[in-house]
């Protein structure tokens, strides 16, 4: 009988208080009662009388988790009753018993306690041999488990025949790509780094990077929930964690390489493999490529509102998110010929550093937790910084790798510097993170800034330098999603050669490549009380939710203007038409009209308008891009369930995601927390910003707290007319009549209000929430 998973946390709940007065030594029967207490529970949730064989799944495990959550008494006392009763009921070569004494063998391994550990591993294996055979998968897992105990007392010649054993079986019966075989690859290359044989490990796991990137292409390619897709990567990162952990334990150029390699090769993959399946869709001729993209579009959109119902219909999310998931797999399936990559991706770090302009470097942060190669145990989160200067600076393979420390405190650094806003704790959060690689970085011109996790939401241009400076004064800062992204094209399987520089990085020389259509769209002095006029539409799904926890949205007085002014400016400067709409005419049917599928996009796209990020209400199915959105004209009223034009008024990540913004050189996200959204440390922010770049457009830039006033509508406006008015970018490449990169134009406005007369301007508040990701 098989058991649902969420069966799992009701037996927690009816069998803990039993289980731990359940005699704890064996020996002694396993304890009848609660073993009644399981079975009723069981048969309470399933409506089925479970047989002896489910009772033991159903302990095992609850084992397991408890093992997991680090409470090893509960887990032994649950472990010793599954096995006494699997002895009993089953007979003591049943998989399921084997599969306890295999669980209590794990728990006393955890321990330390090695000399009891080795009898109960020995006995599963010869058992299993016996049972099931030489090859098979369990047997072969008992191998690994008894080289890891072998390993972690330092029986280094012991293990290591096992691990050899167990991974040339499990590649000949499992695959090399198989999780399991990718495991005990890992083990064996831990075991190599324990014992000094560095250039072994190396070897192992570069083996195990091919290996693991084919089989992650796969399951991005082909599983259907986007959850697991990013679960399947999240469950990787020990790979990665044991590579950082070798290059900062056994420093070398050939341990930095192949770090470096594998932080720019698996940072945001997912991500990756979404804009290009995105990218398709909106480049495509095929009519069936665009018409699978439209009926994506739509189910996105009805499983946006679906998601955010008050009272949602989970039967109806299911069956949304189910359709979502055929349809991405089936578009995914028709783009081999841009997915390519997926089998073989080749950037590596010396095809990101031919990208980087002469006088920079890439300064990559990544989260990782350091690894213990003897316990196999992974440590609390740490912050990894990598740093790759440009080809003309330094020795061949000048890379630096740098721990920055635990995560803890710098979250509590960040957090603190968001409620105080003070120049000292901007100070104390830039020594907390760089202070020892503040003299590796300061030298040069410009630094491509790759964050990660909540420090995509840390406006590091304001952090203040130990000469009290604020960093922006002190070099170009560009911040990009991830060091791969400097590599032209990479994300449709081919290099950019070494004397083609990367999008994004315009080296002096090079034109900033113009969009279809050299128009300004802006949207700004929206009225969220009024729909456009139109006829009554069937049905449209009302946002009770968003109404709920974020209430109306009040009219941003300053927006009409700021929009106004800006449209005047692009005209004045660039003699090219601007479109801006106001009030009720700024809808969310006109924006998805204006980039629709078959539209020209704009070379510029401004909105000025609320931006929001809801709460996450613990559900597994939610997609991060449906708790993130912008307001639009008639918003109130579609949240209030009275929609007149077919649209409710609010704009979704999700929805956002499929608009076409290819080739759009700008997306300006103006006044209200649109930088917002979920922190995926896999992946980073899963919000607007991710949407928009998504949806094709090569720079994004939104602000990282609420503003809505005069100063804020100046900033905006100087930053327009430095950008399409400017000459000249900053530095070396001064005056070359070129124009100014957006990055550049918003480096130039914020040094403008740094040095200004008005105390205002030069308050952090005005000028510092504006990122721009390139």
């Amino acid at each position: 009988m098989k058991l649902p998973g969420f069966t799992l946390l009701l037996l927690f709940l009816f069998t803990l208080p039993t289980a731990l007065a359940a005699p704890a030594e064996g020996g002694k029967g396993y304890d009848p009662a609660f073993i009644k207490q399981v079975k009723q529970a069981i048969q309470k949730k399933t409506g089925q009388e479970p047989d002896d064989e489910a009772i033991a799944d159903v302990l095992n495990r609850i084992t397991v988790r408890f093992h997991k959550d680090g409470k090893y008494a509960e887990a032994g006392t649950i472990a010793q009753q599954a096995l006494e009763f699997g002895e009993a009921r089953l007979g003591p070569e049943h998989p399921s018993t084997l599969a306890s004494l295999n669980n209590l063998a794990g728990l006393y391994r955890a321990q330390g306690r090695y000399q009891e550990a080795e009898p109960l591993y020995r006995r599963v294996l010869e058992a299993r041999e016996r049972v099931l055979g030489p090859e098979h998968p369990d047997t072969l897992g008992s191998l690994n488990n008894l080289a890891l105990l072998y390993q972690a007392q330092g029986h280094y010649q012991e293990a290591e025949p096992l691990y050899q054993r167990a991974l040339v079986a499990q590649e000949r019966v499992l695959g090399a790509t198989h999780p399991d075989t990718l495991n005990v690859r890992l083990n064996l290359a831990g075991l190599h780094i324990e014992r000094g044989a560095i250039p072994k490990a190396i070897e192992s796991l570069r083996v195990m990077d091919r290996q693991l990137r084919r089989f992650v292409g796969a399951q991005l390619a082909t599983t259907r929930a986007e959850s697991t897709r990013r679960g399947w990567l999240l469950s990787k990162s020990n790979f990665q964690s044991v590579v950082f952990s070798l290059a900062l334990r056994h420093p070398s150029p050939e341990t930095r390489q192949l770090a470096a390699d594998v932080l720019l090769r698996w940072k945001r993959l997912a991500g990756e493999e979404e804009a290009l399946v995105a990218r398709l869709a909106r480049t495509s001729d095929d009519s069936e490529i665009r018409a699978l993209a439209e009926e994506i579009a739509k189910t996105r959109a009805a499983l946006s509102h679906q998601m955010n119902l008050l009272k949602p219909d989970k039967g109806a999310i299911a069956t949304h998110l189910d359709r979502l998931g055929e349809l991405e797999v089936e578009l995914a399936g028709l783009s081999r010929e841009f997915q390519g990559h997926r089998k073989e991706r080749a950037v590596d770090w010396r095809a990101v550093r031919e990208q980087l302009p002469a006088g920079s470097a890439l300064l990559s942060l990544r989260l990782f937790a350091p690894f213990d190669f003897k316990t196999g145990k992974l440590g609390e989160p740490h912050w990894l910084a990598m740093l790759l200067p440009a080809a003309d600076d330094g020795e061949d393979g000048a890379i630096a790798l740098h721990d920055l420390g635990p995560a803890g405190p710098v979250a509590e650094g960040f957090a603190r510097l968001r409620a105080t806003e003070s120049k000292q704790d901007a100070q104390a959060l830039h020594a907390l993170l760089f202070g020892e690689l503040d003299g590796a970085i300061k030298g040069y011109e410009r630094l491509y800034l790759a964050p990660d996790g909540m420090l995509d939401l840390l406006a590091f241009h304001r952090l203040v330098l130990p000469d009290g400076r604020y960093w922006v004064e002190r070099q170009m800062l560009h911040q990009i999603r991830a060091g791969r992204d400097l590599v032209a094209n990479v994300g449709w399987g081919e290099l950019a050669s070494p004397n083609k520089k990367a999008v994004g990085v315009r080296p002096p020389e090079r034109s900033i490549p113009r969009s279809p259509q050299p128009t300004l769209v802006a949207f700004g002095g929206i009225d969220y009380g009024k729909f456009p006029a139109a006829d009554h539409a069937s049905t449209s799904p009302a946002n009770q939710r968003l109404r709920a926890e974020r209430g109306g949205f009040s009219v941003l007085a300053h927006t009409g203007p700021e929009a106004s002014a800006i449209g005047r400016e692009y005209k004045a400067i660039t003699g090219q038409p601007a479109k801006v709409w106001y009030g009720e005419e700024a809808s969310e049917g006109r924006l998805k009209t204006l980039l629709s599928p078959d539209a020209q996009p704009p070379r510029v796209l401004h909105l000025a308008t609320h931006g929001f990020f809801l709460s996450r209400k613990g559900e597994g199915n939610e997609r991060p891009l449906t708790l993130s959105g912008l307001a639009l004209a008639g918003a109130n009223e579609g949240m209030a369930g009275k929609p007149t034009d077919g649209e409710d008024g609010v704009l979704y990540a999700l929805e956002a995601q499929s608009l076409n913004l290819e080739g759009t050189e700008l997306v300006a996200l103006s006044a209200c927390d649109t930088g917002k959204g979920e922190v995926d440390y896999s992946e980073g922010v899963y919000g607007l910003t991710r949407a928009f770049r998504m949806a094709g457009a090569r720079n994004v830039l939104m602000t990282l707290w609420p503003l809505n006033d005069k100063l804020a509508a100046a900033f905006m406006g100087d930053f327009y007319r430095n950008w399409l008015g400017g000459q000249g970018c900053e530095g070396k490449c001064q005056a070359t009549g070129t124009p100014l990169s957006p990055a550049e134009a918003l480096r130039r406005t914020r040094l403008a209000w740094i040095k200004s007369d008005d105390a205002r301007r030069r308050d952090p508040k005005y000028w510092a929430p504006y990122v721009l990701v390139e």
